[in-house]
């Protein structure tokens, strides 16, 4: 790529929240900023996952929560691509375009390193077979990919006799109590129940739900008498929780947990935790941490870099307590004003300041118009604090035409039966759908 500018170029690596974001603050004239803003990432759109399992199990249409990051900051350039390296030295970044293998570069004056996260695994000899039979919910294609398994699995388990194989097709297990695997519970045990009413040979008692989390109780993050709220909730509707318990083994069949016990299932969402973007290793020159994030100063630079920046869930950036900044899209949101003003001082000769983002509050919905809710003092369960998830969060989204349609999906939603349907988009919802007992065959009586 041959170098043909005038003004100064500032690249984000990544247009997840983060980076989104962070360009749109950037072309503000509040910063007094006449620079060039350019986005890399390989899609051009970044998802809004306050509402991703909503879109997925159908309460919302899955456009709804995908927002265009040329839309989105209208003033910044959008290079759909891959990162492949960088070289700190000449200050270029080298990608390759989506559909295009030639190897091109872009050189900087300011490089923020935005690249998200991804979800935690662990070796094979900790936990076996995650990648090969899990399913996994970070994007938009894993949402629909899970929905389209469960309607699969239910005309499966309608057409069987043997009653064991039907509730072997039907269990569902989710490793990893934390909020985003307390959000697919809730959402997709609802889905899946409803749905159920629609054949004829599944009872109630044949689908089951199971939660395995490590620690001692769900939603840790949450103060213990939410937490205890949420459980005995989800208890009462009959799904099993395992705390203290980890999952050894998954396989296309069953699990086997830490405490040796082999439970049989057909699905495994996994969503114990995230682990900084794999990507990070590929570049030379950032100041990576044993955890595999990249190490700042307080101000978001680099340590060590004069020009390389870092945010969101790929950085760890000490807030105000010196602890890092916990790696939640609310906190990369809010960290885009404060990087944007120190790139700003840098340019103008200022000095930076420190940042320091503090968490504002978790709200989990728990499915069945019933949520949990901290927000600063405010401690509150029940429809209460469902309607403040969907109020808060539909304020968040954003542009009004978006949330528009957020609020038509919900509306039409409270009147109207949902489509218990595949949408047929991803052939992954169809892995390893094996039965233990070989031979059978679906009855035709």
């Amino acid at each position: 790529m041959v170098e043909q500018r005038e003004r100064k170029r500032i690249v984000i690596l990544g247009g997840g929240f983060g980076g989104s974001y962070l360009a749109k603050e950037l072309t503000r004239r509040k910063y007094g900023l006449d620079v060039e803003v350019v986005v890399i990432d390989r899609n051009n759109y970044f998802i809004f996952y306050p509402l991703l399992i909503e879109a997925g199990c159908g309460s919302i249409e899955p456009r709804h929560c995908t927002v265009p990051i040329r839309e989105f900051a209208p003033k910044a350039e959008l290079l759909m691509a891959e990162v492949v390296g960088m070289d700190p030295e000449s200050q270029r970044v080298h990608f390759q375009l989506v559909g295009d293998e030639q190897s091109r570069w872009i050189g900087y004056d300011h490089l923020v390193v935005a690249l998200g996260s991804v979800t935690r695994m662990f070796p094979e000899d900790v936990v076996s077979g995650v990648r090969e039979h899990a399913f996994f919910m970070k994007h938009m294609s894993d949402a629909v990919a899970i929905r389209d398994r469960a309607v699969e699995l239910l005309e499966l388990a309608n057409a069987i006799d043997d009653l064991e194989e039907r509730r072997r097709l039907l269990h569902f297990v989710v490793v990893g109590g934390n909020v985003t695997g307390i959000e697919v519970l809730g959402e997709l045990e609802v889905f899946v129940r409803e749905a159920s009413a629609q054949y004829h040979n599944i009872k109630d008692e044949d689908i089951q739900f199971s939660v395995y989390e490590f620690n001692k109780r769900l939603l840790a993050i949450l103060p213990d008498h939410l937490s205890n709220w949420a459980t005995k909730l989800l208890r009462k509707r009959g799904i099993n929780i395992h705390t203290g318990v980890s999952v050894k083994e998954v396989h296309a069949d069953r699990i086997v947990d830490s405490n040796g016990e082999t439970v049989p299932c057909s699905t495994v969402i996994w969503t114990a935790g995230i682990a900084p973007s794999p990507m990070l290793k590929n570049l030379n020159g950032l100041p990576l941490n044993k955890f595999g994030g990249m190490q700042c100063e307080s101000d978001y630079r680099a340590t060590g870099t004069p020009n390389i920046w870092g945010m969101g869930d790929c950085a760890s950036v000490p807030g105000r307590d010196g602890k890092p900044m916990p790696p939640l899209a609310q906190i990369a949101i809010r960290q885009a004003p404060q990087l944007a003003a120190n790139i700003a001082a840098t340019e103008q000769g200022r000095p930076t300041k420190p940042g320091g983002v503090e968490l504002q509050g978790i709200l989990v919905p728990l499915g069945r118009h019933r949520g949990v809710a901290a927000i600063k003092g405010l401690r509150v369960h029940g429809i209460l604090a469902w309607l403040m998830w969907r109020g808060i969060y539909l304020m968040k989204t954003p542009r009004f035409g978006r949330r528009l349609r957020v609020l038509v999906d919900w509306m039409l939603n409270a009147v109207c039966r949902k489509d218990y349907v595949q949408l047929g988009m991803h052939a992954a919802s169809h892995r390893d759908m094996i039965r233990s007992k070989s031979g059978e065959r679906a009855s035709q009586d």
